[in-house]
């Protein structure tokens, strides 16, 4: 799985809103994005607009953030999770893949949620 800081990502030119690396890797960040410099991020990532990242998060390939989602320091998304609008991963928390995560629900601080997990709108795991 290939891996790339904010600032690699940022170097890349713009193609349809979508960061793209000279070898073809894709990256959308959307608008008022916070991310920590020292977060790596997947290929086929998606970040939707306002959302904030913390330091040292690791966001897997193609995975889909919503706007506005928070997610803490030292988090970990796996590879092609969703997280719905709104959203609060806590820090250190670990989601594994393809976990779904509806908009709005909160994730507690060092809760780990294994893969193919779906937890539904408005919901709270601490």
């Amino acid at each position: 799985m290939k891996m790339f800081t904010v600032s690699e990502i940022k170097s890349w030119p713009l193609v349809d809103g979508w960061h793209v690396s000279p070898t073809g890797e894709r990256v959308f960040i959307g608008g008022r994005v916070s991310i920590g410099e020292e977060a790596s991020i997947g290929e086929g990532a998606s970040i939707g607009k306002g959302a904030s990242i913390g330091e040292w998060v690791s966001i897997g390939e193609r995975v889909s953030i919503g706007e506005r989602v928070s997610i803490g320091k030292g988090a970990s998304i796996g590879k092609g999770a969703s997280i719905g609008k709104g959203a609060s991963i806590g820090k250190g928390a670990s989601i594994g893949e393809w976990v779904s995560i509806g908009g709005w629900v909160s994730i507690g601080e060092w809760v780990s949620i294994g893969e193919w997990a779906s937890i539904g709108e408005g919901g709270q795991h601490r």
